[in-house]
């Protein structure tokens, strides 16, 4: 039987093992939270870490007939008065992240090429999520909320959230952005010639996570991304839409475990969670318009990829850095050590908070 080598001074190895040289494949996460932001980007050497972005909001409307000018008018404008637009500024300070793995030169002697290779592709997908997650957590600080009850009007809090996501939910977000006149990101699409296809109206985004899914793909008149039109173009990671809303899902968004103390059905219902009276996760889904939420990073790369996040393990602003072994002078003296990281200026801000509605929900049990 072979046998492990464990003497402290030497890299535990495995004996009479050979190492594939196609390596197995991790786990990728689906990373939607830089679809659809208003890319920014920090040049370098202008002396600040912060971005700002201006917005000039509409003027009132003028409804009132201009008079006639005549010799007894004021001389200034002709009698007709200026009006001064509202400007409103928003800042975010962006901040550096990135992650490190180091090697020695017993990984490079017992094991295959690509070894580096697999290192190199994890780390950025790590990079992606890294990204995404700190892009999520400013989607959390959404002000308008809507807490799914299954009743008009959902409820006060997360203690009264007793349902999973239903039509009314999604026409309840979609109303309030209407109103405030949020921006569609999508043209409609008339369907096609193609057999199965059907139009897609102009639509704001959503997010949901993946135990959200199947509640969204369960709402009356639900358009699965596969009947779209071959012309739409799509979002990485969309399922469908509905209610005037396209959704991408994704795991990545943190679950409130058993966070209420009620039951966990209502009616048909059969919610996720520890069972009667033992509470039930609440989930976090969020539908947002053009320019509700802005990502920002450092270069002239960032702007032109950030809101098109296809490749995990790609992900923009972001430097990859790999140190071969004898590249650290004294600090290394036997060219024994090796180092691959990545590292990034990053940040998300929203810009402006009337355009994104956060949904609070139960997720069916299935």
């Amino acid at each position: 039987m072979a046998a492990l080598a464990t003497a402290t001074t030497q890299v535990t190895l495995p004996v009479n093992f050979v190492l594939m040289k196609q390596l197995l494949s991790a786990a990728r996460q689906k990373l939607p939270f830089l679809n659809g932001t208003m890319p920014g980007t920090l040049e370098r050497n202008q002396g600040s870490n912060a971005v700002k972005w201006r917005r000039i909001e509409n003027l009132s409307a003028a409804t009132t007939a201009l008079g006639e000018f005549s010799a007894g008018t004021a001389v200034a404008f002709l009698g007709r008065d200026a009006v001064r637009p509202t400007i409103t500024d928003v800042t975010k300070e962006i901040k550096k992240y990135g992650n490190l793995v180091l090697t020695t030169e017993e990984l490079d002697l017992y094991n295959v090429n690509s070894r580096n290779v697999q290192l190199m592709e994890t780390l950025g997908a790590n990079a992606g999520l890294s990204l995404n997650l700190i892009a999520e957590a400013e989607f959390q600080n959404a002000t308008q909320i809507r807490y799914c009850t299954g009743a008009a009007g959902g409820g006060a809090n997360d203690s009264a959230v007793a349902s999973a996501v239903l039509a009314a939910d999604v026409k309840y977000a979609v109303n309030t952005l209407n109103r405030w006149s949020a921006m569609l990101f999508t043209p409609q699409t008339g369907g096609s010639t193609n057999i199965g296809t059907v139009p897609v109206r102009q639509s704001y985004y959503g997010i949901c996570h993946v135990d959200v899914e199947e509640d969204i793909r369960a709402i009356s008149g639900f358009i699965p991304v596969e009947q779209y039109g071959g012309y739409a173009e799509t979002m990485p990671f969309e399922f469908g839409a509905v209610g005037g809303v396209r959704w991408c899902s994704t795991e990545i968004i943190p679950v409130s475990t058993s966070l209420t103390g009620a039951a966990t059905s209502t009616g048909s219902q059969v919610l996720r969670g520890l069972g009667a009276n033992g509470g039930f996760d609440v989930y976090s889904s969020y539908i947002y318009g053009q320019e509700a939420i802005g990502t920002v990073g450092l270069g002239n790369m960032f702007a032109a990829t950030s809101s098109e996040m296809y490749d995990p393990k790609n992900p923009p602003g972001v430097v990859p850095i790999y140190h071969a072994p004898g590249s650290s002078g004294i600090f290394d003296p036997y060219n024994e050590m090796a180092s691959l990281a990545w590292k990034a200026f990053f940040a998300a801000k929203i810009l402006n908070a009337n355009w994104i509605v956060k949904l609070r929900s139960g997720a069916s049990k299935l």
